[in-house]
Formats: C-alpha cells, sequence, structure tokens
C-alpha cells in the first residue's frame, strides 16, 4: 500500500517546477504571517473590515482585468501568437480601468454607504490604479509562465507580498487606521508589475511592442472562447472568493467582516502557497504531455494536494481558535471559530485549482461556466438565506462553505472526466 500511494505522487519534474514556482510565495507568505500578529494589534477587527470591503472589490475586478485572454498565453504554438495575447490582456486592463473609475465617480459614495462602511467612499479612488497593475502584471505573469522562468516567477511573489507586508505593518505604527491596510496592499501590487517589467528581456520586450493591430485583432478573436465562456466563469469565482467579506460588512457589520477577512488570510494560504503555483505549473507543462499519460498525470497531481490538504486541516478542526487567540491575540478568537466553519470550503478549493484548468486547454471554458455558476447561485442562496431568516453570522458562514465547497467538488470530477477522455479527445 505505501509504494501504490507513494507511485501517485507526481514525477520529480512537476515538484521541481512546484518548488521553484511556489518558493517566492512561500516566502512572502512566510512574511504575511510573520505580519500578521502585528497588524492584529495594530489595527482593529472593524479596520480590518474596512479593507477586506476593499480588497474584495479589488479581487473582484483585478482578476478579470484581462478578460481571461492572459489564460491562453501559455498554450499558444508560437511565441508571436502568444505575444499577441499578452497585448490584448494588457489593452482589456486598460479598458477595465477606464471603467471601473468611471462606475466609482458615478456610484462609489453610494455603495460605500450600501455596505456600512462610508469611510471608505474617497478611498476608492484607489481602486483604478490598482486595478490596472493587477490587470498588467497578470499579464505578465503568464508570459513568464511561457517562458518557464519560474525563478522570476517566485521572486515576484516574494516582492509583492513583502512589500504588501512591510508597508502595511509600517502605516500602522504610523497610526493611519485601516487606510494602511489598503494603502499597503495596492503598493504590492505596483512593485509586482515593476519587477517583471524590469526583468522582461530585451528579445521579449520588443516582441511585445511590435505587434500589428490586425494581429491583434485576429489573435483575439481566434480565442474568442476566453472572454466568451472564461471570463463570466471567472467573474463568477471571483465575486464567490471576494464578496463574502463585502456582504458580511452589509448584513452583519465591517467588524465581522473584519474576523472573516484573517480568517481568509490564513486559510489562504496554502491556496496562494501552493495551489495556484501547481495550476501555473500545470498549464505549462500540459502541451507536452502525451495523452495516454495525462490522466495519471492529473490524478498524481490530485492525490498530492489532497494529501497536504488533510494534514493541514487536521490541527485547525481541534485548535483553531485557541491557536488564533493566542497567535493575534484574544479578540481575535472568533475569526478561529470561523475559520473552523471554512474548512470544506478551502480543503475542495486547495484540491480543484491545480488541475480543473485543464477545462482551458481543452477550450471547455463552457463547462468551467456552468460549474462556477454553480458556486454564484451556491454564495447567493447562502447569504439570502442567512437574511432572510435572520440566520447567525456563523450559521451563514458555514451554509456558504459547505454548499461552495461542493461546487468546487463538481468542478474537480468534471476536469478529471476531461483527462479520463484525453485518449480521444484532443483540444483543436
Amino acid at each position: 500500500m505505501p509504494r501504490r500511494l507513494i507511485g501517485l505522487l507526481p514525477e520529480t519534474s512537476f515538484l521541481r517546477k512546484l518548488s521553484i514556482l511556489a518558493s517566492g510565495t512561500v516566502l512572502g507568505q512566510a512574511l504575511v504571517i510573520l505580519s500578521s500578529p502585528l497588524l492584529t494589534r495594530l489595527f482593529t477587527p472593524a479596520e480590518f473590515g474596512l479593507f477586506a470591503v476593499f480588497a474584495g472589490l479589488a479581487g473582484i475586478v483585478g482578476g478579470l482585468a484581462g478578460l481571461r485572454y492572459e489564460f491562453a498565453i501559455p498554450v499558444m504554438e508560437t511565441d508571436d501568437d502568444a505575444a499577441a495575447l499578452t497585448v490584448v490582456a494588457v489593452l482589456a486592463g486598460l479598458l477595465t480601468t477606464l471603467v471601473l473609475a468611471s462606475l466609482i465617480w458615478a456610484f462609489g459614495a453610494w455603495f460605500a454607504d450600501m455596505v456600512n462602511t462610508p469611510a471608505l467612499g474617497p478611498w476608492l479612488w484607489l481602486l483604478p490604479p490598482a486595478v490596472l497593475v493587477w490587470g498588467l502584471g497578470s499579464a505578465l505573469t503568464y508570459w513568464s509562465v511561457r517562458r518557464r522562468t519560474y525563478k522570476i516567477n517566485a521572486v515576484n511573489r516574494t516582492l509583492q507580498l513583502g512589500s504588501q507586508a512591510g508597508s502595511q505593518v509600517g502605516l500602522g505604527f504610523l497610526g493611519t487606521g485601516g487606510v494602511g491596510l489598503i494603502m499597503g496592499y495596492t503598493l504590492g501590487y505596483v512593485v509586482r508589475f515593476g519587477h517583471f517589467l524590469y526583468r522582461l528581456p530585451a528579445a521579449d520586450r520588443r516582441l511585445l511592442t511590435t505587434q500589428p493591430l490586425d494581429t491583434l485583432w485576429r489573435r483575439a478573436r481566434d480565442n474568442w472562447r476566453y472572454p466568451v465562456f472564461g471570463f463570466p466563469s471567472a467573474a463568477f469565482q471571483s465575486i464567490c472568493q471576494h464578496a463574502p467579506a463585502i456582504l458580511l460588512a452589509a448584513l452583519y457589520g465591517p467588524m465581522l467582516a473584519g474576523f472573516y477577512a484573517l480568517s481568509q488570510r490564513i486559510m489562504g494560504l496554502p491556496v496562494r502557497m501552493l495551489s495556484e503555483a501547481g495550476a501555473k505549473v500545470f498549464i505549462g507543462e500540459i502541451r507536452d504531455i502525451e495523452s495516454a499519460h495525462l490522466h495519471r498525470y492529473f490524478m498524481r497531481i490530485t492525490f498530492l494536494f489532497l494529501s497536504i490538504g488533510l494534514v493541514g486541516a487536521l490541527p485547525l478542526i481541534f485548535y483553531a481558535p485557541q491557536l488564533f487567540a493566542f497567535v493575534f491575540g484574544q479578540p481575535w478568537l472568533q475569526s478561529g471559530e470561523i475559520t473552523r466553519l471554512l474548512i470544506p470550503l478551502y480543503l475542495s478549493k486547495f484540491l480543484e485549482q491545480p488541475v480543473s484548468i485543464i477545462l482551458y486547454y481543452f477550450n471547455k471554458q463552457h463547462l468551467h461556466f456552468i460549474s462556477t455558476a454553480i458556486n454564484f447561485t451556491a454564495l447567493i442562496a447562502s447569504f439570502s438565506i442567512g437574511h432572510i431568516f435572520s440566520l447567525e453570522a456563523h450559521t451563514t458562514i458555514l451554509i456558504f462553505s459547505l454548499t461552495s465547497g461542493a461546487s468546487f467538488l463538481i468542478t474537480l470530477m468534471i476536469s478529471w472526466r476531461l483527462a479520463h477522455r484525453a485518449n480521444i479527445v484532443r483540444p483543436a
């Protein structure tokens, strides 16, 4: 049995590339972890709630800025096609930023009042620059993945997270309140984009800046499935990830949103450290894997992440409240209780994210759209039930965790089925 289990692990090549790409995230997240006990003593739960609403909005819009064209960059047949799509993603990010700025001008103050955070109103103007550098950085991230410059990606992630953590702590000592968390968060994405731009080779820079307009249009048109199916899927997925804090602020106040934000910050660590890196390695390597071996490769990666996820979840099931109270201070004990409730959601997401990207490789974005629509429906239904029946916040969070976790498992099963049939179906 042990030999069979070991045999399910991915080959050394995947583990090596995963370790390189994840190392930057691990180092960066180590700084986040070290800074968190300081932040929870420098900022109140209500100030964390203010930041959670801003970060939620930035996460929703920033992750969609490129219209999902960036996902096609690593799998293009030629570098010219990939470069054209990189530029398309950049232009999409510019357009998204302009639309966002118009919406803030028209509805910013109204939105801040609606979610019980009126102090956020003036600082919503930091959203457009944050989204812009987020979108530009994402396009260059996937260009780097295509080039397989995983070490640059690793350093970049360290710089982003390290600058966020360091600046938030520094601004906290200056007594800036929740605005300090927002400014530090935005600075991290500025550093991320600047580093990618600095490390971009001269040849790549010329290739990206000399793409003719007609080529950009053709590549955007040929890969229409990414914005048509991938964008709505990503919108649902991004809303499900970032909107809960906003909804909690609206229904239960910014303090509860702050407790949730700290739980999300900690529970998201393994997803950000390993799961996202695994997805990037998987999409970067998949085009070189033979059809007959793809299913086994899929299963090995899934087993690896299942093993890691279970090991990480067990201590939190029994001791999360005590750990949070000890590490972050007694006022944050409720965050530990929320963390327990979020285990079904984050464990299933940890399994699904590295391998579900196979749907994009096989041009099955519509399947991903269906699964994310189910997740979105679960989000809306959970908080609607909580609001209609005046449920306690923890009950609403548990319903959301269970239903969303189930939707991630549905996506995992769809991805498994596609990998299983890979010896019959290949992407066009």
